[in-house]
């Protein structure tokens, strides 16, 4: 299933539940520990040959028979149709049902809803969370291919029946060549879907009506007889739907008769599928209605239910053995050892700073990670779930610093000039929206782990290169624009600018590694003042509190005029989502994990951080 705004599905393993969001209509997550290790396998993937033929050997007739195996269904292609090579093949090839089926709903039921951690997880963070179908990426190109594959083939398939009807064929009239082009049809597998799919979205006293009105094989009968009223069938489901739908979907109803009638009449079967696939889209469009409404109805039992389901489901995982945890925890450990060192040569701190210091210690480490020059391999086991958020993040705070890095190189290139900016704040303003653009047009989330040399998310790759030379190009119309110099950018202006964006860019250079602590106490500052207040929040506080805006952390910068620069807002709203991650990842991984033997030691005392 999808998430707009966010996010994406995952195959439990054996044992697990249906704890997974949809893959029908929800992007894929990363996963390093084989979620979707059955995701990839297409239940309707071909069957390899029993046995290989030695090159240039040709099939017999009777082996090409045996091979194809027809069922009693099969209908063969009749071949003074003239079918194309394509459709023929989609005949025979094309999955078996339709794109829409009970099953694939069924992912967006009640229960499966409840259970899905994913959607769990991602209602804490997206307050308007709703599914839509996932047709992104290669996944939702591969599935609009195999749907307009199968669109295809029934139209093929309804003419094929149109044409029987009108001509039937005498028995015994086969040809070897008409036997050995067969296909299964689809249609009686479409009625079936449609029957079950309309009885789940209406309520059982309307049953009786769909068995009566979409008996199987008397809509079969009817069709090869040529005498099945496909419009009136419409019309009936039009007006069940419409009963039941939400008033925004009548259109498409009427839409789909019409499309139905049309192809009837003009006895076109590219219509009448045109039709059944409207049909199938109000359809899904009910059941994801639906769906939507059940999110919203139950968003604050999930939301504040998160902590417990989240610590059942994983320390139900670790004492099976199907959840390694121990790399992360050394990377905890890690991370506090080194929180502890920075801080030896501190003044102490009060009791309440040393009662928050684990937390702060979780928040260094996964700062160092989203700040670090390249990027990590991943980020540690626990933030499983949260690692599409941190890549996010991390993507956001990698450009705040690239951005600082692209306007020290302005400011530069001004004063060599010996130029100056008459309205400093006016021109940064314009000039971090230009450019924040241009880098945001760079990220791309979903080619992390593509080819290095085309990821434009790495550094000094070729597609990376092209975009720092636009940012570039950019910044010497601005620096000409200061100098008042030509409006048509010169070499000797691009040439220095070009030169140090990408230099300081592509290498942690000093002038890099002075931003990015700088960037680093920043966020940090802003991330520990947002932890501290939702420590006593339920999770539904800390939610609803994302809602409210930036509040200026105190510092020289905000206390002249009280309000936040755009970089300071961009700070606290990174600030502020990083500290709702934390919270509620420490609250579930702090008594199982990170301070496991603490508590264990100290079970009578309450653990005042947790």
């Amino acid at each position: 299933m999808d998430l707009q705004g966010t996010k994406e599905a995952r195959t439990q393993e054996d044992g697990d539940g249906p704890l997974d969001r949809s893959k029908e209509y929800h992007k894929e997550r990363r996963d390093s520990h084989g979620h979707d290790s059955s995701a990839n396998v297409h239940p309707l993937r071909r069957r390899q040959a029993p046995f290989a033929y030695p090159p240039g050997a040709r099939l017999t007739a009777s082996s090409a028979r045996r091979d194809q195996s027809p069922s009693p269904e099969a209908i063969r292609i009749p071949q003074i149709l003239g079918l194309s090579s394509r459709d023929q093949r989609l005949l025979c090839k094309a999955r078996r049902y339709p794109p829409v089926t009970k099953k694939t709903l069924s992912e967006l039921d009640l229960p499966c809803i409840m259970s899905n951690i994913n959607l769990r997880m991602d209602a804490n963070f997206d307050r308007d969370l709703h599914f839509k179908p996932d047709l992104d990426g290669e996944k939702g190109k591969r599935k609009r291919k195999e749907a307009a594959d199968y669109w295809d083939s029934m139209a093929s398939e309804i003419a094929i029946y149109a044409f029987q009807a009108a001509q039937p064929e005498p028995e015994g009239k086969t040809t070897r060549e008409s036997f050995q082009r067969t296909f299964d049809p689809r249609l009686p597998a479409m009625f079936e879907t449609l029957q079950e799919v309309i009885k789940t979205l209406v309520p059982e006293r309307d049953h009786p009506s769909v068995m009566q009105n979409l008996e199987v094989p008397l809509l079969m009968q009817q069709v090869r007889k040529g005498v099945l009223d496909m419009v009136a069938l419409a019309t009936w489901m039009a007006a069940l739907l419409k009963t039941h739908c939400a008033p925004m979907r009548d259109e498409w109803a009427d839409r789909m008769v019409e499309q139905i009638a049309e192809g009837s009449q003009s006895q076109e079967p590219k219509e009448i599928v045109n039709g059944l696939q409207t049909l199938f889209a109000i359809l899904e469009a009910m059941k994801l209605d639906v769906a939507n409404h059940q999110i919203r109805t139950f968003r604050v039992l999930l939301i504040e239910d998160t902590v417990p389901f989240l610590q059942e489901y994983f320390e139900g995982k670790i004492q099976r053995g199907s959840f390694q945890v121990e790399s992360a925890r050394q990377w905890y450990i890690a991370s506090r050892n080194k929180a502890s060192e920075e801080d030896a040569a501190k003044s102490p701190t009060s009791q309440l700073e040393d009662n928050i210091k684990p937390l702060e210690a979780l928040f260094r480490g996964i700062s160092d990670q989203l700040l670090q020059f390249d990027p990590p391999d991943d980020f540690p086991e626990t933030f499983l779930f949260d690692s599409d958020r941190l890549w996010q993040l991390r993507s956001t705070i990698q450009n705040l610093v690239n951005l600082d890095i692209a306007w020290y190189i302005f400011e530069s290139y001004v004063h060599t000039q010996k130029r100056y900016l008459s309205s400093r704040d006016e021109t940064y303003s314009t000039f971090r929206s230009r450019i924040w653009s241009l880098m945001e047009d760079g990220i791309d989330m979903d080619s992390r782990t593509g080819d290095v040399e085309n990821d434009r998310n790495i550094r000094g790759s070729s597609c990376w290169l092209q975009n720092m030379r636009c940012i570039a190009l950019e910044i010497a119309r601005f620096a000409c624009a200061a100098c008042c110099l030509d409006i048509v950018v010169a070499d000797e202006v691009i040439s220095p600018i070009e030169a140090a964006l990408e230099w300081h860019l592509s290498n942690e250079s000093d002038l890099f590694c002075y931003f990015q602590r700088a960037m680093r106490e920043k966020i940090l500052t802003a991330t520990l003042a947002s932890a501290r207040k939702y420590l006593p929040l339920s999770p539904l506080a800390i939610c609803e509190s994302q809602r409210s805006p930036p509040q200026p952390t105190a510092g020289p910068a905000t206390a002249t005029t009280g309000q936040l620069t755009p970089q300071q807002y961009d700070i606290e709203r990174i600030g502020m989502r990083l500290a709702h991650m934390g919270v509620l990842h420490w609250r579930v991984w702090a008594p199982l994990l990170y301070l496991r033997d603490e508590i264990a030691e100290q079970e009578q005392e309450p653990a005042a951080f947790v």
